[in-house]
C-alpha cells in the first residue's frame, strides 16, 4: 500500500511554487478577452471529474473568464472514484499524456512523485485509484477552480439567444444562462445504465447494476451471480467477497476473455489528435470492429477476484432465462440451472439523450448515427446507431438546421462515434480537451468579433514613444576623498 513520504506537504508546496512559475513563463500577457455579458456566462462545464477540470483550466489559460463549473456530486466526490469505481488501479497505464496547458508541474506524474517520491513512481504500472481521487482534488485546488456542488441540470432550454440551465441544488432551484454548454459527465452522459430485459421482473432489491449505490456489507453471506465480463465484473465479485458474500459467478457470453486490447493500439498522438479526420464510414467501421473484439478485463480484477476460492469465472455461459422462485433467482445457462439471491448487472450503458433529464427538452431534435447510416449499417450494432451525431466541435446536430443544439457539447460518452472513444477518457484528454478548448475560442471569438474589431479600431493609447536621442543617465559623482591620517 502507498504511503505518502513524511515531507510529503513540503514537497506538495514546492511543486506548486514551481508550477506559479512555469505558468508564469508561458502565459504570455494572461489578459482575459471574454467573460459574462449581462449575465450570460460564456461556457457552463458541466461535471468536474478530470474531463471537467482540464477543460477548466484551458479556457482560462485561453483568456475565456467567468466559466462555471457546476457537479451533481457533494464536494470533493466528483467523478466515479468514490462511487462505483470500485478498482484498485485505473485501467490505462501510468505514462499517458496530459494536458498541462505550458505548466508541467500541474502533471499527474509531477504530482504522484511530490507525494510518494519518484522510487514508488518506478515500481507501479497503473495508477492507484485513491491517488487518482488525490490527484483531481489537488489539480482543482492549484489551478483555482471553484466548483459548484450538489447541483443538478434539470434541463437546457434552447432561446433565441443563450442556453438556460434549470439548475437544482441545496439550496433550491435557480436558472444559469450561458453561450456555451460542455457536458463533461462521464460514460452516463448520452443516456443510462443498460440492464437486460430479462431482469426487469426482479424482485427490485435483488437486482443492481454494477455503477449502483451498492451496499456490500448487505451480502455477506449471499450468492451474488453477475451477467457481464468486463472488468467492473471483476472488481465487483472481489468485492462482493471482500465483504464475506457467499459465492460469486461471473457469466460471460463469450467462448473466452479477449486476449487483445485495442485501447492500448488507439493511445498514442496521431489517433488521439486527429480521429475527427476519419470520415463517417471510417468512424462507423472503426467502432463496430472496437465493439466487437472488445478488450480483456485487467489483469489486477482477475487476479483480485480469482483470490477467493468462492469465485467462478464462466465462459460460453449467457443467461437464457431469469425466473423468480420465491425464494432466490433461477439462471439458467448452457451449463445448467444457477440459483442465486442477488444478480449484479455488469452490462454497461445505453445511449437515449432522453433519459439525461439536461436534454430531454432537446432530444428529439438532435441528430443520432442512425440517420446518418444505410440501414444495413445500422443493423450491424443498432446500439451504436443510437449515439448522437456531433460536428467537429463536440456539438449536437438540430434536424432542423438549428444552430442552439451545437453549443451544447457533448463532451463524455456520447463523443465515442463521432469524436473518438478516447476522446473525454484520461488518456485521450490532451487530444479531446486542447480541440473542445480551441473549439469553443474559436466560435466565441466569432460572436464577439464585430465588438472586438470595434474595439480594436478604436484602441487609441499611447506606448510613450520619445523622438530624440536616448536620455542618458546622469553622472554618478566621485566618491569625496578622505584624507588619511597618520
Amino acid at each position: 500500500m502507498l504511503t505518502p513520504l513524511p515531507d510529503a506537504p513540503a514537497r506538495l508546496a514546492r511543486l506548486e511554487r514551481e508550477a506559479a512559475h512555469q505558468s508564469a513563463l508561458s502565459a504570455g500577457d494572461g489578459r482575459p478577452w471574454v467573460g459574462a455579458r449581462d449575465g450570460v456566462r460564456p461556457v457552463v462545464i458541466v461535471g468536474a471529474g478530470q474531463a471537467g477540470l482540464v477543460l477548466a483550466r484551458g479556457l482560462r489559460r485561453r483568456g475565456i473568464d467567468d466559466v462555471v463549473v457546476l457537479d451533481a456530486a457533494p464536494a470533493g466526490a466528483a467523478g466515479p472514484w468514490t462511487t462505483y469505481a470500485r478498482m484498485h488501479t485505473l485501467r490505462t497505464p501510468k505514462d499517458i499524456a496530459w494536458p498541462t496547458w505550458g505548466t508541467p508541474a500541474v502533471s499527474p506524474r509531477a504530482w504522484f512523485e511530490a507525494v510518494y517520491g519518484t522510487a514508488a513512481w518506478e515500481q507501479i504500472e497503473y495508477f492507484p485509484t485513491t491517488a487518482w481521487q488525490g490527484f483531481l482534488q489537488w489539480y482543482r485546488e492549484v489551478s483555482a477552480i471553484t466548483v459548484v456542488p450538489a447541483t443538478h441540470v434539470t434541463a437546457i432550454t434552447p432561446t433565441d439567444g443563450p442556453l438556460d440551465l434549470a439548475l437544482e441544488g441545496p439550496d433550491g432551484t435557480w436558472t444559469l444562462s450561458a453561450h456555451h454548454v460542455v457536458l463533461a459527465t462521464g460514460i452516463e452522459g448520452a443516456g443510462g445504465r443498460s440492464i437486460p430485459s430479462l431482469l426487469h421482473d426482479l424482485p427490485a432489491d435483488r437486482v443492481r447494476h454494477t455503477h449502483d449505490d451498492i451496499d456490500f456489507a448487505a451480502l455477506a453471506g449471499l450468492r451474488i451471480g453477475i451477467l457481464g465480463a468486463g472488468t467492473g465484473a471483476f472488481d465487483n465479485a472481489a468485492t462482493a467477497l471482500e465483504h464475506g458474500a457467499a459465492l460469486v459467478d461471473v457469466h460471460m457470453r463469450r467462448a473466452a476473455m479477449p486476449q487483445v486490447s485495442p485501447y492500448r493500439w488507439m493511445e498514442f498522438a496521431g489517433l488521439i489528435e486527429n480521429y475527427g479526420t476519419f470520415t463517417d464510414a471510417q468512424k462507423w467501421a472503426f467502432n463496430v470492429h472496437l465493439s466487437a473484439v472488445d478488450q480483456p478485463a485487467t489483469q489486477n480484477a482477475l487476479w483480485r477476484a480469482h483470490a477467493f476460492d468462492t469465485f467462478r469465472f464462466l465462459t460460453s455461459s449467457p443467461w437464457q432465462r431469469v425466473e423468480w422462485t420465491g425464494s432466490d433467482i433461477a439462471v439458467t445457462t448452457p451449463h445448467g440451472i444457477h440459483h442465486y439471491d442477488v444478480v449484479l448487472a455488469a452490462t454497461g450503458i445505453a445511449s437515449d439523450l432522453a433519459r439525461r433529464p439536461e436534454l430531454a427538452r432537446v432530444a428529439a431534435d438532435a441528430v443520432l448515427w442512425s440517420e446518418r447510416l444505410t440501414p444495413e449499417a445500422a443493423a450491424q450494432n443498432p446500439g451504436l446507431a443510437a449515439f448522437p451525431y456531433l460536428d467537429d466541435d463536440f456539438g449536437l446536430v438540430d434536424r432542423a438546421g438549428g444552430e442552439a443544439l451545437s453549443r451544447i457539447h457533448m463532451f463524455n460518452h456520447g463523443a465515442r462515434i463521432s469524436q473518438g472513444m478516447l476522446s473525454h477518457q484520461i488518456p485521450g484528454l490532451v487530444g479531446g480537451a486542447t480541440k473542445l478548448a480551441a473549439a469553443l475560442s474559436r466560435r466565441l471569438f466569432a460572436r464577439d468579433s464585430a465588438s472586438l474589431l470595434a474595439e480594436y479600431l478604436a484602441y487609441d493609447v499611447p506606448v510613450g514613444v520619445q523622438i530624440g536621442r536616448r536620455a542618458q543617465p546622469a553622472a554618478a559623482e566621485a566618491p569625496t576623498a578622505v584624507a588619511s591620517r597618520g
